[in-house]
Parts: C-alpha cells; structure tokens; sequence
C-alpha cells in the first residue's frame, strides 16, 4: 500500500471509530481492519469521500438483525468482534456482525428495524449512570467571554475527580490555551477523594479564560496527554511517551470527543489539517497509542471509569 493509500486507510480507521459509539473502541477498531480489506482507498481522493464512505455503513450485531426480521444473504461475510467482558480473566467470546448491504428481509412479522442512526445516537449522548455536575464548574455556564458550555458537558466534568483531577480558568499565564501537570503525589493504594479540590488534586488542568466552547476539548486533550505518558500518570499500566505529544493528544481528543457527541476544536490544529489532507504521519506518530488513550478519555468523561487506584 503506498503513503498516500496509507493514509486513506488511516482516516477509514478513524473516522469509523468516531462514527461507531454503539461499539467500544477495541471493537470499532477490529471492525475497521475486517472491513477494510474490501476496500481500494486509491479510489477514494479526498478526506470527505472517505467521511462518505464510513456514513454508509450500518453495522449491526446478527442478534439484532434476526430480532428485527433480517438474516445474513448466503455470502455474507461476518465482521467478528470480541464481546466486552467484564474481568479481564473470562474466557472471549466473539458475536457475529453484519453490514445491512449483506443482509435481508425474512420475516414481516418482526417489529420494524430501529433506524440506524437513531441507535447511534442514542449510544453518542450516553453518560454514565454516576455522572452528576459537579458545584465546581458551575462557573463553566457562564457566558462571561463565550465560556458558556451546556450543561450535559458540564456533568462531564463532574466525573475528573475519578482520576484525581480538577479543571479550573487560569487567571495569570497567558502562554498557552491549557496547561496540565501534577499538583500532589499520590501514595500507593490511594484513591482520590469526590470533593477533590485544587489543593488536593493530583492533576490541576488550567484553561485559558479565551478558549471559550473549546474548554471541553482541552481537557480532553490534556487527559490524552496524561494516558500517552508525557504527564505521569499515576494509576493502571505505566504509559511510555512519544516525542509527539501535540498531535498525538489532539488525535485522541478527536476520536473521542466525536463518540461523546462535543463539538470538536473549533480551530483547525496542524495535527488535524495535515490528517484531513492526506498526508502521511510522522513515522514515530503511534495510532496504537492514540487510540488505547482516545478510549481511556471516553470513559472517563462518559463516566464509565470507576475511581482510580494510585501505584
């Protein structure tokens, strides 16, 4: 495959993740890689062709298709993908899915097929059943200097203190759109507290007052930076760092951010133009990386993650 194919085949990846919150990241990813064997990117020329292509694809599990009356057409090929399991000590089991194109209608007596896109939507707007807002970012609502964000993103927030950070305006630098970095060293085998305050965070994510709507993408963006390893982090499996850590963090910013239906940044970075051009990453750019922290920062905003243990 050569560079330019190479890169079509990267936006396919990334652009079927962000389209497919129905699916984990792990899964979405699979699925891309199946999928992507019958497809010839040196026909698709552009970013949006691409974009166009993911849109046409209704993936859903074989289970739900027989439910609503449909069955596989005979060579139908199946999109295999691993069922979540809760410990990481049970046995995989693989479920069966399919594309609607290689299915068919068996039965009119079956309830009518929900429309795809109503389903993922509904995945797109789900938060955690732990997640609340949060008192501290009520000042997050303000429309002091376009910082109003709406609420739903504002119970996002609520659900930092789960790894032991806090997001707060900074007052004073004026050097950057956000700045993260440790506050206080957990010892091992601490948890971080609902009430985690500024003082007592283990990480402090500051914001510039002016980023206005893109406040969610940069703390997006900074948890990224903390799960790739260029801020330490301080619970699960120790993340070595890259030497890209802007564009790294802005991709898993974008994945993720698309699967939690916010906006993404309203600029245009030159990780993301570069992306949406076609042009090749950096050969040390690590899309594996990318996205095991795309999918730790969708849990952690959707409110999926549990509190944190430091080690």
């Amino acid at each position: 495959m050569d560079l330019k194919a190479r890169a079509r085949s990267d936006q396919f990846t990334v652009e079927l993740i962000r389209a497919m919150p129905q699916l984990s990241i792990p899964q979405a990813l699979s699925a891309s890689i199946q999928l992507s064997g019958s497809v010839d990117f040196s026909h698709f020329q552009d970013f949006n062709s691409i974009r166009g292509l993911v849109a046409g694809l209704q993936l859903r599990p074989l289970s739900e298709w027989e439910a609503f009356g449909y069955a596989p057409t005979e060579d139908a090929p199946a999109i295999k993908l691993e069922v979540p399991r809760e410990k990481s000590t049970a046995p995989v089991t693989l479920a069966d899915h399919y594309l609607s194109a290689h299915t068919r209608r068996v039965s009119d007596e079956a309830t009518h097929l929900i429309p795809h896109d109503k389903c993922v939507n509904g995945w797109r707007r789900r938060l955690g059943s732990a997640t609340a807002p949060s008192p501290r970012y009520a000042n997050f609502t303000t429309s002091e200097r376009g910082r109003r964000i709406p609420q739903r993103r504002i119970e996002m927030l609520g659900n930092l203190w789960k790894v032991g950070a806090v997001a707060s305006w900074e007052l004073i630098r004026e050097d950057a759109t956000s700045w993260c970095h440790p506050d206080y060293y957990p010892q091992a085998g601490e948890r971080p507290h609902p009430g985690t305050t500024n003082t007592i965070a283990w990480y402090h994510i500051r914001l510039h007052p002016d980023i206005g709507r893109d406040a969610v993408v940069e703390i997006a963006r900074c948890l990224a930076e903390i799960s790739l390893g260029y801020v330490e982090k301080f619970w699960g499996p120790e993340s070595e760092p890259g030497t890209l850590r802007g564009p790294e963090s802005e991709a898993a910013a974008y994945i993720a951010l698309e699967r939690l239906w916010v906006p993404q940044r309203s600029r245009h970075t030159d990780w993301f133009l570069r992306y949406k051009s076609g042009e090749p990453m950096d050969t040390d750019f690590r899309w594996e990386a990318v996205f095991r922290a795309a999918a730790e920062i969708e849990d952690i905003l959707r409110g999926d993650t549990e509190p944190v243990i430091a080690h």
